[in-house]
C-alpha cells in the first residue's frame, strides 16, 4: 500500500482559475520554486499522477480561506471520496468559524479522518492562545491535523507555522496527532531537527524532492524516526514519482521506506 498523504485538487470549474492565481503567486514571491503546477489541478489530474506513479491512496487536503467555505468544499470532498474510493478527505477547516467546536465535532461525525490548516492563507500563527482550544478539541475527537510548515509563496517573508511554535503547542497539548507538512518546514529544517526530533510529531515529505537531498531526506527521517514520517507529494506542486526517486536513494531500509510510503499512514487511517 502506498499513501500520498498530501494532495491538494479544486473542484473542475475552480481549478484552471485557481491554479493560474497560485502559480503567479509564486512567480512574484521572489523563491526559488517552480513556476508551473505539475497536473491541471482537478481530482482527475490527481488520480492520474497517483496512477501513473503506483499510488493506491491519496489524502486530499483542501484550505478553506474564509469560513464560509467550509461547507461547500467538504460537500465537494465527501463526493469526490464517494466516486472513488483511493480519496481520503481531510476536512477544510478556518479557525475563524464563529461555532468551530461544534464544525469539528460535525466533521468527526462524517467520518473525516482529519483536518487541514495553513496558517499563511488563512491568517493565524500556528501557537496563538486562540488555538490551543481547537486543538485540544481535535485531540479528544481523534482528528489528524496536517500543517503547513515553513515559507509559503504567498507570504515569503513571514513564517506563520515553525518548529518553535509547534513545540510550544505540543508543550501544551496532549495527545494532539500533528502532521508537519514539509518535513517541519520549507527553510525550517535545521531548526526542526533541533526542536522536534523525539516529539510527538508526524512529518511529510511534500514538496522536499525539490529542496533536500537525498542523504538530508535520509538524515532527517533517522533523526525523528522512520515510524514519524509519511510519503507525501504536494501535488500539484510536485511529481509524486520524484518524491519516492528521492525516498528511494536515501539509504533507508526496506522496512524503514515500507513505513513511509504506507505502513505509518494506514496506522493512523485506521486502514487495514
Amino acid at each position: 500500500m502506498i499513501i500520498d498523504f498530501h494532495v491538494h485538487a479544486f473542484a473542475d470549474d475552480l481549478a484552471p482559475r485557481a491554479v493560474e492565481k497560485l502559480e503567479k503567486a509564486i512567480a512574484n514571491s521572489g523563491l526559488d520554486l517552480p513556476p508551473k503546477a505539475f497536473t491541471d489541478g482537478t481530482i482527475g489530474g490527481a488520480l492520474k499522477m497517483a496512477e501513473k506513479n503506483g499510488v493506491d491512496r491519496i489524502v486530499l487536503l483542501p484550505v478553506a480561506t474564509k469560513p464560509t467555505q467550509q461547507v461547500h468544499i467538504n460537500e465537494w470532498s465527501r463526493e469526490c471520496a464517494h466516486r472513488d474510493k483511493r480519496i481520503i478527505p481531510f476536512a477544510a477547516v478556518h479557525p475563524d468559524d464563529p461555532d468551530i467546536m461544534r464544525s469539528l465535532e460535525g466533521f468527526a461525525e462524517q467520518g473525516f479522518k482529519g483536518i487541514k490548516l495553513h496558517p499563511d492563507y488563512q491568517g493565524f500563527t500556528a501557537d496563538e492562545e486562540r488555538m490551543i482550544p481547537i486543538y485540544r478539541k481535535c485531540a479528544e475527537l481523534n482528528l489528524i491535523t496536517v500543517f503547513h510548515m515553513g515559507l509559503d509563496a504567498v507570504s515569503p517573508h513571514k513564517i506563520h507555522a515553525t518548529p518553535e511554535m509547534l513545540a510550544r503547542v505540543f508543550d501544551k497539548v496532549d495527545g494532539f496527532t500533528a502532521v508537519l507538512a514539509h518535513m517541519g518546514g520549507i527553510s525550517c529544517h535545521e531548526s526542526a531537527l533541533r526542536l522536534l526530533a523525539g516529539s510527538p510529531a508526524y512529518f511529510d515529505t511534500a514538496f522536499m524532492a525539490l529542496i533536500l537531498s537525498p542523504s538530508e531526506l535520509g538524515d532527517m527521517i533517522r533523526a525523528f524516526g522512520a515510524d514519524r514520517v509519511l510519503f507525501a507529494s504536494d501535488c500539484p506542486w510536485n511529481d509524486s514519482a520524484d518524491d519516492m526517486a528521492l525516498i528511494e536513494k536515501a539509504g533507508l531500509s526496506e522496512e524503514d521506506k515500507a513505513l513511509i510510503y504506507g505502513g505509518n499512514g494506514c496506522r493512523l487511517l485506521g486502514i487495514q
